[in-house]
């Protein structure tokens, strides 16, 4: 997707597991764009959910990033590298109709995670800590 695509829904962690939330951020895009991993890893599914095309990649610290509505390019079982194309973001219908966007989710285990930090770009400043 663009380079700095804009959140137009963010993580809303739920408070109970079936509870209410947005488990993933929406990124506004448009229909054909390419949908990139977030980071290195394995493709674990690639399929339907909902009625919507979805992709899966599993990470080396086990956490595993979805992205939809997508028609795939990949298989399941393919390694793909960070930035390595999944597939182009499709024109099913979503929770952003009538826009087209791209839900992306971070899970580790069963819990929901803001996928915002696996997107990289963020700059941590270390400051002095005031001594007196």
């Amino acid at each position: 997707m663009r380079p700095r695509p804009e959140v137009v829904a963010p993580f809303e962690a739920p408070t109970s597991r079936w509870g209410p939330g947005h488990r993933g951020i929406d990124l506004a895009g448009s229909t054909g764009e390419p949908v990139r991993a977030t980071a290195d890893g394995v493709v674990t599914h690639r399929g339907r959910v909902a009625g919507r095309g979805t992709v899966t990649v599993t990470h080396a610290d086990g956490v595993r990033s979805t992205y939809e509505p997508v028609s795939p390019s990949v298989a399941t079982g393919d390694r793909v590298g960070r930035g390595q194309r999944l597939g182009t973001l499709s024109p099913e219908p979503g929770h952003c109709a009538p826009s087209t966007c791209l839900h992306v989710g971070a899970l580790r285990g069963r819990d929901y995670l803001d996928p915002r930090p696996f997107f990289g770009g963020v700059r941590v400043i270390l400051l002095p800590v005031p001594r007196g």
